[in-house]
């Protein structure tokens, strides 16, 4: 295994580097990769090349996350990238809604993008909204559930789970959880399982493919914006929260986001907190939860909304969240993700 480990970050000015050349004992300052642009989401492809989603110029790709990273064309309902989910049968795209609707597009051997199905026939489709002016509603994560993997779950911001039972033809949506949905994802090892965070709620699971949901992080945190699942032990969940909401985060600046980070050995049913190296509440919100796919042992989040605070920026544990330090001090970091080798 090498001890090169390489992060992508990316925030609202921009996409940066982060690298470790001895396990992630120390970490070279950031090298900003793309400047000017506002980046929502990060994902590698299975053949290596990386792809960035950004807020008003679409999409770029690096064919390693290194160099050489280029424009990609998309169609005008696609300036606005906002979630990907890439595999190797299928490329996915969430937009945010702007000159044309919210939808789920294909990239079709990377040369054509249709969009799938028409989000707006979802029962609450009309009710859906985005708090800001200058932001429309927006699909903040894609999701395809690996037993059935025709079934797509949006996290809809804000609104609901969005749902696809026949591979993006048809949707619905499920609404008894908290409509302000940040991320949804299936458990690799418990069929009909699937997660969804919220910005009023917290965590929620449901344990039949969606369709019926139960909060089971009370007492932990109501803002969660993502969590991660182990990939070689499914049951093991990480989870960073907030308490509160962005108007009283404002409004109490010394107080802030209270953000936490927890573990749960059991799919969610207990909750350990994490607070080795970290304060016993940030200043932050916790804006993303990343776990290395090659080594679980190092995970990472990022902390954000409260720039300039020492615990805003990216956070590494070597020791499955056991302990905790900052690697990389980049205020307002949304999207992470690690860069397979």
């Amino acid at each position: 295994m090498s001890d090169e480990l390489r992060l992508l970050a990316g925030s609202d000015t921009g996409l940066f580097s982060l690298r470790s050349r001895d396990g992630g004992a120390s970490w070279e300052s950031p090298e900003r990769l793309l400047s000017d642009v506002e980046i929502a989401a990060i994902a590698q492809a299975p053949d290596g090349s990386v792809y960035a989603g950004t807020r008003f110029q679409g999409m770029f790709r690096s064919p390693d996350g290194v160099g050489g990273w280029e424009h990609v064309e998309t169609p005008p309902g696609l300036e606005h990238v906002r979630s990907f989910n890439i595999a190797p049968d299928r490329f996915l795209a969430g937009n945010e809604a702007g000159a044309e609707p919210v939808g789920v597009f294909e990239w079709e051997d990377k040369k054509h993008w249709r969009r799938l199905g028409d989000l707006a026939t979802c029962s609450g489709a009309a009710g859906w909204f985005y708090p800001v002016a200058t932001e429309g509603v927006h699909i903040r994560h894609l999701a395809r559930d690996p037993h059935k993997p025709e079934r797509i779950y949006a996290a809809m911001q804000v609104g609901a789970v969005a749902i696809s039972p026949d591979a993006g033809q048809t949707w619905y949506d499920r609404t008894d959880l908290d409509c302000d949905v940040h991320m949804v994802e299936a458990s690799p090892a418990e069929p009909g399982v699937v997660y969804a965070g919220s910005g009023g709620g917290g965590l929620y699971r449901s344990k039949d493919w969606g369709e019926s949901w139960e909060c089971i992080s009370e007492g932990l945190g109501n803002f969660v914006v993502q969590f991660a699942i182990d990939p070689k032990n499914p049951r093991r969940l990480y989870l960073g929260t907030a308490q509160g909401g962005v108007r009283q985060w404002r409004d109490n600046p010394e107080v802030g986001a209270r953000g936490q980070v927890f573990r749960s050995e059991d799919g969610g049913d207990t909750w350990q907190k994490l607070s080795g190296g970290l304060p016993e509440y940030m200043h932050s919100r916790v804006n993303t939860m990343l776990i290395d796919r090659e080594d679980p042992r190092n995970v990472f989040f990022s902390g954000g909304h409260t720039k300039g605070q020492a615990d805003s920026g990216v956070h590494h544990s070597p020791d499955h969240g056991e302990t905790w330090r900052s690697i990389a001090p980049i205020d307002e970091v949304i999207a992470l993700c690690r860069i397979r080798s």
